[in-house]
C-alpha cells in the first residue's frame, strides 16, 4: 500500500464556522433544525448559528454569510472561543464526514431580536448554561461549554469526538 501524499492528495473534511450568541443575561442562542435537515438521525434538534464554509471561503466569512443566510441577522465575528474535530460516524441514514467546528464569540444581542429563518433552520431558543445539557445532544452542549468557559477568561479548548 502507498503512503497518501496528504499535500496534493488530501483527504475530504467540512470546516464548520459557528457563532455563541448570547443576551446580557447570559442565555445562549441555539437554532432548531427541521426534521427533513436531520435526515433520520434520532437526536436533538438545537444547534450552534452558523454552518460549512464553502471550498476556499474564509472562515469568518462563511460564519457571517451562514448566519445571515439562516436567521436573517448580521455579526461581527470576534475571538476564537473553542475548536471541535469530529470523526466519521456512521447512522442509520448516512454517514457524518470527518470535520472540524470553529466556534466564535459573536457576541450579545437583544432577546427581543427578530429573526428571519432560512435554510434548514425552524426556530431559535435561548438557552441559559444550566440548561444546555436537558437540551442539546451531549456533543454540541460539550463545545457550547467549552466556548462559555473560554468567554469566562479560560483558554481556547480543543475538543475531540464525541463525549461519553
Amino acid at each position: 500500500m502507498t503512503a497518501r501524499d496528504h499535500f496534493t492528495d488530501p483527504p475530504p473534511r467540512r470546516l464548520g464556522a459557528l457563532g455563541i450568541i448570547r443576551t446580557s443575561a447570559g442565555a445562549v442562542l441555539m437554532t432548531e433544525k427541521g426534521q427533513d435537515a436531520l435526515r433520520g438521525v434520532e437526536r436533538k434538534p438545537w444547534f450552534h448559528p452558523g454552518g460549512c464554509v464553502e471550498e476556499n471561503e474564509p472562515i469568518l466569512d462563511g460564519l457571517v454569510r451562514t448566519i445571515s443566510a439562516k436567521l436573517g441577522i448580521t455579526v461581527k465575528p470576534g475571538r476564537l472561543l473553542a475548536v471541535h474535530h469530529m470523526y466519521d460516524q456512521q447512522h442509520k441514514t448516512h454517514l457524518s464526514k470527518e470535520g472540524i467546528n470553529f466556534l466564535f464569540d459573536c457576541g450579545v444581542i437583544d432577546e427581543d431580536t427578530p429573526f428571519v429563518f432560512g435554510g434548514s433552520i425552524q426556530g431559535a431558543q435561548w438557552m441559559l448554561p444550566d440548561e444546555l445539557d436537558e437540551h442539546l445532544t451531549p456533543f454540541t452542549a460539550a463545545r457550547t461549554h467549552a466556548a462559555l468557559r473560554a468567554l469566562s477568561g479560560g483558554d481556547v479548548e480543543v475538543l475531540a469526538g464525541h463525549p461519553l
